[in-house]
């Protein structure tokens, strides 16, 4: 497969909403995951490890924190003279407000698309955490000469809080109707935002949609011409995750202190790839206490940590209990403090003798900077 036969979008700020507590000062695609990651690492990185080196990130709001994240490419292998990375902010013209929905979206990067020079694109959502066999799935989606391969994961008793599309498909994986249910029981095959599309289809349907005033691509696009379109389905089998709600977050990131999951998402054939920064290693005082945590580096650690993840430059003082909390960047906790179902953005200090208890179903977000 030549690298340009194939080009990638990323939607930065796809359901930004629905993580406010993080997205307030971010776009969703920049929210900090598992101690070291970013949640655009992971569509990168399946780009990136499918040969996809031309690669649009369209954003919307709040981006700087991403482009500083990004900066080059560098870190992905995209810092390219032919392709590489490219942030594509919205596209307004005179008397045009801000986009709305995918298709607004797409429609203002339809230059970079037009110039890609590719056979396919790969249409990525920000909001999820996978590491997807690319390779395999445009493979399918050529032996099928597919107009659009859909991604999707079998999924169990599902809350929809984002539209999601479900839907059957026949024997040889071409979809044969779809429904967007609020909330489904059972066992239903579920799109979590990657597909894939034929360049030359993608560009008339887009045109078209935009000028109708359509906003979503599987409701308004995909859903609608099932009986034109060839439309199939790829299953992907292993850990994904859709950032839609904190609820979602939480339990996505306390997953990845699960082995099983650490080993399916973090493989030697399609390595997880990020910005890397030099720190000191963590340091752990004689009376710390860890157990089933992720630690990055540059933490101080002098009290007691369970289940939780810290990321980088986190200091948890004498005699502080931190149980199944995500605290980010900087984060210190005094001492004696007691911490549990919390997550903390950056820099945000908890006080010495502080109690902050959450629930298993019900975490308690603390903004960035905040001081209590």
């Amino acid at each position: 497969m030549r690298t340009q036969a194939v080009a990638g979008i990323v939607f930065a700020n796809s359901h930004d909403e629905n993580l406010e507590p993080l997205t307030r000062v971010r776009s969703m695609a920049s929210v900090p995951i598992g101690g070291r990651f970013r949640l655009i690492d992971f569509a990168l990185s399946s780009f990136v490890n499918a040969g996809i080196t031309n690669v649009g990130i369209l954003v919307k709001s709040n981006y700087r924190s991403l482009m500083d994240h990004i900066e080059n490419g560098v870190s992905w292998d995209l810092d390219r003279k032919i392709g590489g990375i490219r942030i594509l902010p919205p596209f307004n013209e005179k008397g045009m407000r801000r986009y709305e929905g995918y298709i607004e979206a797409l429609y203002g990067a339809i230059d970079f698309i037009k110039r890609c020079n590719s056979d396919n694109v790969v249409l990525y959502d920000g909001c999820v955490v996978g590491n997807f066999d690319l390779t395999s799935a445009i493979a399918f989606h050529n032996e099928k000469q597919a107009d659009v391969t859909v991604l999707y994961k079998m999924i169990e008793n599902y809350r929809n809080d984002i539209g999601a599309m479900t839907f059957s498909y026949n024997l040889e994986g071409r979809i044969t109707d779809a429904a967007f249910p609020k909330v489904f029981k059972g066992r239903a095959a579920t799109s979590f935002g990657v597909m894939i599309f034929k360049r030359d289809v993608l560009l008339p349907l887009l045109k078209n949609a935009y000028e109708m005033g359509l906003k979503h691509i599987e409701k308004d696009v995909i859903a609608e011409n099932l009986s034109s379109l060839k439309v199939y389905a790829f299953e992907h089998k292993g850990f994904a995750a859709v950032m839609d709600s904190e609820d979602a977050y939480c339990k996505a990131n306390m997953a990845l202190l699960m082995r099983e999951v650490r080993e399916d998402l973090f493989t030697k054939e399609r390595p997880v790839y990020t910005k890397i920064r030099d720190d000191m290693p963590t340091r752990y005082g004689l009376s710390s206490k860890i157990g089933n945590s992720f630690v990055a580096d540059g933490c101080v650690i002098e009290g007691t940590v369970k289940n939780s993840i810290l990321f980088r430059g986190v200091k948890i003082s004498k005699g502080a209990v931190v149980e199944n909390c995500i605290l980010m960047q900087g984060v210190t906790v005094g001492e004696n403090a007691n911490v549990s179902y919390v997550v903390s953005d950056k820099n945000a200090k908890i006080g010495k003798g502080i109690r902050i208890n959450g629930k298993e179903n019900k975490y308690i977000f603390i903004e960035k900077d905040k001081i209590m």
